[in-house]
C-alpha cells in the first residue's frame, strides 16, 4: 500500500469533526503554508508545505503548537516508511520537530544525509480514578509541600478567601475572560520576560481557532480574595487534558499559587473522568513533582535539493557554534 494525499475535509467523521481534527484545522488556519494530510491505511501524517528563507520546507502541521507532531493512528504498531517520492510536491528540505523517537526511523531511511537529533521532551502521565488515589501516587515530599502551601495561604489570607474558577471559552465570553487572564502577565515572570502566552497574538489566535473548531478550551483562575494569583490554559480531548500554559503572580511566589492551581486543575479533571494528563513540552521541576514521565521527541532534517543541503550545513554550523559557546561559558 502506498501513501495517498488527503486534506482536512477528508478527515471528517460523518457530520462531526473529531477533537484531533479540530486541533489540526486550528493549526492549518493559523500557520502560513499549505496543509496536507498523508494517509496510509489508518495512519495519518499531517504536513504543512511552506516557504522559509527561499526554500520550500515540509514540516509537521502545527508542530509549534502540538505537544507531539507525529503520525496519528499508529497505536502500538509501526509507522509505514515515508520516502521523498511520497511527498505531495517538490520540496527543498524536510524539517520535522517534536517527532516521536519511536517512529523516527520510518522517515526517509535511505537518505544518507538525513540528520536526526534530540529536540525536546514531552511530559505526561495517566491519572488515577479519584483524588485520593492521585495524591497517593505522588511522592511524600510533594504531598507535604502541597499541604503546607494550602495551609499557608489559609493562615495568611483566611480559610474562605482563596477561590478557584474554570471558565470554558466561547464566543460570548472570549474577550472578557482573556482580558482578565492577560492582566496577570504584567506581574508574571513570563510577562516580564516577554514570553507570555497571554500576550502572544499568534498563540491567542491559535487558541481562538481551536475554540471555533470545537475544541474545549478553558482558562483557570486562582485568586486570594480580589487578587488574581495564577492563571492556566487547558484543552480537553478524548479523556485527555493538556495544561498548555500557566503563569503566576511573582509577588506571591512564596505562596506557590501556580502549584496549587495545577492541583485544582488535575483534581477537577480526575473528578470529571479524564484519564490522561499532558503537561506539554519542556523539562521543569514541577512536572517531575506531579510524577510526569518524559518522552524524547526528535528533530529530523532531510535535504532533498542542493538548496536543502546548504540549509542543513548552515544549521549544523549553528549547532556547532552554539555548543562551542556553551562549552566556553562553562569553562
Amino acid at each position: 500500500m502506498a501513501w495517498s494525499i488527503d486534506d482536512l475535509e477528508g478527515l471528517r467523521n460523518g457530520e462531526t469533526v473529531t477533537d484531533t481534527v479540530s486541533w489540526l484545522r486550528a493549526c492549518a488556519e493559523t500557520d502560513a503554508g499549505k496543509p496536507v494530510v498523508m494517509r496510509h491505511g489508518r495512519v495519518l501524517l499531517p504536513l504543512c508545505l511552506r516557504r522559509r528563507h527561499g526554500l520550500v520546507v515540509v514540516e509537521g502541521l502545527g508542530q509549534e503548537h502540538r505537544s507531539v507532531a507525529g503520525p496519528i493512528g499508529v497505536g502500538g504498531g509501526t509507522m509505514p516508511v515515508l520516502r521523498p517520492e511520497d511527498l505531495p510536491g517538490a520540496a527543498d528540505l524536510v524539517d520535522f520537530r517534536r517527532f516521536p523517537k519511536a517512529y523516527a526511523d520510518s522517515l526517509f531511511p535511505s537518505r544518507s544525509s538525513r540528520l536526526a537529533r534530540f529536540d525536546i521532551e514531552r511530559f505526561g502521565r495517566p491519572l488515577a480514578a479519584d483524588e485520593d488515589a492521585f495524591l497517593a501516587s505522588l511522592s511524600k515530599g510533594t504531598r507535604k509541600d502541597l499541604r503546607y502551601a494550602i495551609k499557608r495561604v489559609e493562615r495568611t489570607f483566611g480559610q474562605d478567601t482563596w477561590r478557584y474558577e474554570a471558565v470554558t471559552l466561547g464566543a460570548d465570553n472570549w474577550d472578557a475572560t482573556w482580558e482578565k487572564a492577560a492582566d496577570l502577565a504584567q506581574r508574571s515572570w513570563q510577562g516580564k520576560a516577554r514570553v507570555s502566552v497571554l500576550t502572544d497574538g499568534k498563540k491567542k489566535g491559535f487558541l481562538e481557532k481551536l475554540m471555533e473548531n470545537g475544541m474545549t478550551v478553558k482558562i483557570h483562575f486562582y485568586s486570594f480574595g480580589d487578587t488574581l494569583a495564577a492563571v492556566a490554559i487547558t484543552m480537553e480531548k478524548n479523556k485527555e487534558i493538556l495544561i498548555y500554559s500557566h503563569e503566576y503572580n511573582a509577588d506571591y511566589a512564596k505562596y506557590q499559587p501556580g502549584h496549587i492551581l495545577n492541583f485544582c486543575i488535575i483534581s477537577k479533571a480526575v473528578s470529571n473522568g479524564i484519564s490522561i494528563l499532558d503537561f506539554g513540552v519542556g523539562a521543569t521541576r514541577h512536572k517531575y513533582e506531579w510524577q510526569c514521565t518524559p518522552e524524547a521527541l526528535w528533530r529530523i532534517l532531510v535535504p532533498l535539493t542542493w538548496k536543502g543541503h546548504l540549509a542543513l550545513a548552515y544549521q549544523k554550523a549553528r549547532w556547532c557554534l552554539g555548543g562551542w559557546r556553551n562549552h566556553t561559558a562553562k569553562a
